[in-house]
């Protein structure tokens, strides 16, 4: 059993070593293209205000470039907001699973006394595994 056990946990610590890895590597992935994304989006907007700026004059395109650039603030808002809603839509069935199982563990120990007690284990292993899935999947979004 503690064989068993021993081979658990250092089944996971390699697993979390790794997840660790991926995070840290994605994050800076992340703050490299989001760096890039940044100068990629002043030097488009210098030069479509440049280009607007010929057309017309210089404050009707500061005033377009305002425009745009209001508008793409306004869609994050947006997308952030339906996200939101999302996780917690989501959030709100896996409590409502995580305490149906529970219940149904419940029922069982008192039908069957303390010869449910594997089920207890499972349903808890269950539990702390959804719970530990749960907050890797929080950070990957």
């Amino acid at each position: 059993m503690i064989t068993a056990l021993t081979t658990i946990t250092q089944l996971t610590a390699a697993d979390f070593k790794r997840r660790k890895q991926r995070w840290i590597s994605a994050a800076a992935f992340y703050a490299v293209g989001g760096i890039a994304g940044l100068f990629a989006v002043g030097f488009g907007a210098a030069a479509g205000t440049v280009a607007i700026a010929r057309s017309y004059d210089l404050l009707v395109a500061l005033v377009i470039m305002s425009a745009i650039f209001l508008a793409i603030a306004a869609l994050a808002v947006i997308v952030n907001a339906a996200l939101a809603a999302r996780a917690r839509r989501r959030n709100s069935r896996s409590a409502a699973v995580k305490s149906a199982a529970l219940a149904t563990g419940l029922v069982a120990i008192r039908r069957s006394g303390t010869t449910a007690l594997p089920l207890i284990a499972a349903i808890a292993g269950l539990l702390l595994a959804s719970r530990l899935v749960g907050e890797d999947e929080a950070g990957d979004e």
